[in-house]
């Protein structure tokens, strides 16, 4: 049995008994947390660009699109979804994927067309998370990870469209394969900063209509995933991972599901955190702050060299290129006071630039190899380091080596990754550490250290930073009392409809 059919034989036995209910629970701050995030990305220029192109086309459809109400085709009306909830950078995520704007998406529009509760939809929900994260953390020693997995997006609209479909087996493992046969590769430059990056996760549209095509007898290739000439891991892995599909219904990646507290990259979260937490022990404002220094793991490092080259000069500041700078978060954080969606919006980025500017450029930020190692053992990437066999470990070295982006004052060398190992015992699910220390102009000096970002398993205030952010980005966008609906719904999830989802949050 090849691993897409173990995949598809899962999933078409999956229950919703079978479901813990930890994992459904976070299954339904997930829904919350993705219409938070359309919410507040519906006002970005670039996914009103596509809003705008899609009206063009003239066809209306079943599937309404929050929060902006426009009702439209499946495939039209996933595109502008998604392109609200990528807009900010403002998901969730799991160990490993960026999952939820494709399995709560998928699932809701498909939910909406058919009618009914929505108890099966969250079942689809979490298999979409499961079979997404797995194929993830299969290819993470490979060029590409996190958001820019975009191909984890058309696996999962074909698996929740299959289990919605009600496929048998045989053909939900070819609609996997159909998704799988042209599996996107994001490209940085149309990634990390122009909007084209809204687009990430329209490959669910493609992941929908293989189920469609597999439904009506179209076939795909079986072993699309471990085929050694130009298969998928053969393609997007140095050194492939297939173990990490294992665990189906035993270990489940819904369980690490971290909700974003920020509008960014995953690696910003700490930073923030420890920068709030800074000034606010010093009662510092933006104009009381001299500089700002910021130690990180490799991951955070490498995100913000990656984006540098993305800020044009002259160019007007861009959300996108902000959601992966440290710099430039801290000092929007810094002027705003807080970093939400409105402190992304283009006129408030316009009104506050030369400060923004100034303050990025007081921003040191140094890489920490000990902290590197507390990310790669809260993965488990210890483990898998140690089990690679010489040849592949030289080659994902070497791989990482050649990526890494930017001008840095810490030039990162063969031995120090190789001592990131860790010793291969996994600490936790999420760690992106950070330490921010804070001076004021009068001399004083503030500082913070987080591991764990608000929002994510064993942070404090876990589930309650979606509601958090539910009533900040719907306050002055939907009607009064729309946030407490919304969240009151995704509460009794299972037992609610699309139909009332989608009415409190256009409302």
């Amino acid at each position: 049995m090849t691993a897409i059919e173990r995949l598809a034989e899962w999933l078409v036995a999956l229950r919703w008994e079978d479901i813990p209910e930890g994992v459904r629970e976070r299954a339904r701050h997930q829904v919350a947390n993705v219409v938070a995030s359309m919410i507040a990305g519906a006002e970005n220029d670039d996914a009103a660009s596509v809003r705008r192109a899609v009206s063009g086309w003239g066809t209306a459809g079943p599937c309404t699109v929050i929060p902006t109400g426009e009702r439209l085709p499946l495939a039209e009306a996933l595109l502008v979804g998604g392109a609200h909830s990528m807009a900010l950078d403002y998901d969730d995520y799991v160990a490993m994927g960026h999952t939820g704007h494709s399995a709560v998406l998928v699932s809701l529009a498909l939910a909406e067309m058919r009618g009914g509760p929505l108890r099966d939809p969250l079942v689809a929900q979490v298999a979409a998370n499961e079979i997404g994260g797995r194929l993830g953390a299969s290819v993470v020693l490979g060029p590409q990870n996190g958001q820019a997995w975009s191909f984890l997006h058309a696996v999962e609209g074909a698996a929740v469209a299959a289990k919605l479909g009600g496929l048998d087996a045989r053909r939900a493992a070819h609609a996997l394969a159909i998704a799988l046969y042209q599996p996107t590769f994001t490209l940085w430059p149309g990634f990390m900063g122009p909007g084209s990056k809204v687009l990430t996760a329209a490959p669910m549209v493609d992941g929908a209509r293989a189920a469609d095509f597999a439904r009506e007898g179209m076939t795909g290739a079986l072993d699309i995933l471990e085929a050694p000439q130009k298969g998928f891991w053969a393609s997007f892995a140095w050194a492939p991972l297939p173990a990490r599909m294992d665990g189906l219904g035993e270990r489940w990646v819904t369980d690490t599901i971290a909700y974003k507290k920020y509008p960014g990259c995953a690696y910003i979260g700490t930073t923030m955190d420890a920068l709030f937490a800074a000034c606010a022990e010093g009662g510092l404002r933006a104009a009381d702050v001299d500089k700002v220094e910021v130690t990180a793991n490799l991951l955070t490092v490498e995100m913000t060299n990656l984006s540098a080259p993305h800020l044009r000069p002259g160019a007007p500041l861009s959300p996108i290129h902000i959601n992966f700078s440290i710099p430039y978060s801290v000092a929007v954080g810094l002027v705003g006071g807080r970093l939400g969606s409105r402190e992304l919006g283009r006129s408030y980025l316009d009104a506050h630039d030369a400060e923004i500017r100034a303050l990025a450029g007081r921003v040191a930020l140094a890489h920490d190899w000990a902290m590197t190692r507390r990310t790669v053992d809260a993965f488990g990437g210890g483990a898998d380091l140690m089990r690679l066999a010489p040849r592949d470990a030289l080659r994902a070295v070497f791989g990482y080596l050649g990526m890494m982006g930017g001008d840095k004052e810490h030039r990162v060398g063969l031995a120090g990754i190789w001592r990131a190992r860790g010793d291969g015992k996994p600490a936790g699910p999420i760690a992106f550490p950070a330490r921010v220390v804070v001076t004021a102009r009068d001399g004083r000096r503030f500082s913070a250290e987080r591991d764990v970002p608000e929002g994510a398993p064993g942070a404090p205030r876990y589930f309650e930073t979606v509601a958090d952010k539910m009533r900040i980005e719907a306050e002055g966008r939907l009607a009064p009392g729309s946030a407490e609906r919304i969240l009151d719904l995704c509460r009794r999830y299972e037992d609610v409809t699309a139909a009332e989802i989608v009415a409190a949050a256009t409302a």
